[in-house]
């Protein structure tokens, strides 16, 4: 059965009005944004590392700033330095007298043990003496050219020529002027004996 004209066109009208009146299609909602949280900032990946390469930098600044660093205390050393025997010992009397040649150590012995006990520092005042008690305080002048210089026995020495009578450190020769000629003439006075040896106990 065919349709009248005029039927097919009514219904064609209802269509198209009908696709005026209908809503669009709506997007689907978007996900909700979680919060951050607060002072956090998101870095891209490149940041880390050039972060961790800044940190190791500073740490290297802050090491090599001398500010920074623990302040290091020297030790002490085992003797006393020159200037306490100076002030002590300026106007002090002579209680003997040696004349004859001094010599002084060599830099390979620093830090060996000396026949006191003592270890032997190039920067102490100190001289040895094949028999003044351990302890002794000296005045030494150099002969030819008056140097003075204080020092205090701590080693047994010089063994060799009996004209040499004492071995100083480099400190006090270097105090002499006489790292360069090696050996000079001296005059060496007892200000002070030191404590008298004790005598050893026999086994029996």
């Amino acid at each position: 059965m065919r349709l009248p004209e005029s039927l097919i066109a009514a219904c064609a009208g209802w269509l198209v009005a009908a696709c005026h009146d209908a809503e669009p299609a709506k997007a689907p909602p978007l996900a909700p944004e979680l919060p951050r949280a607060a002072g956090t900032l998101r870095q891209p990946r490149s940041s880390l590392a050039s972060h961790a390469s800044l940190s190791k930098t500073a740490s290297q600044n802050q090491t090599s700033d001398p500010g920074s660093r623990a302040k290091l205390t020297p030790a002490s050393g085992s003797g006393p330095s020159e200037t306490p025997l100076t002030d002590r010992f300026a106007r002090a009397r002579a209680l003997a007298t040696l004349n004859g040649s001094a010599s002084y150590y060599a830099d390979a012995l620093a830090g060996r043990k000396t026949a006191s006990g003592a270890l032997y520092e190039p920067q102490r005042f100190s001289a040895a003496h094949r028999s003044l008690p351990f302890g002794s305080v000296l005045r030494v002048t150099r002969a030819d050219g008056g140097q003075v210089v204080y020092v205090r026995v701590t080693d047994r020495g010089p063994f060799g020529s009996r004209g040499r009578i004492l071995d100083l450190s480099r400190a006090a020769a270097e105090k002499l002027g006489m790292l360069r000629v090696g050996v000079v003439k001296v005059r060496v006075e007892v200000l002070e004996y030191g404590p008298p040896r004790k005598p050893r106990r026999r086994r029996r």
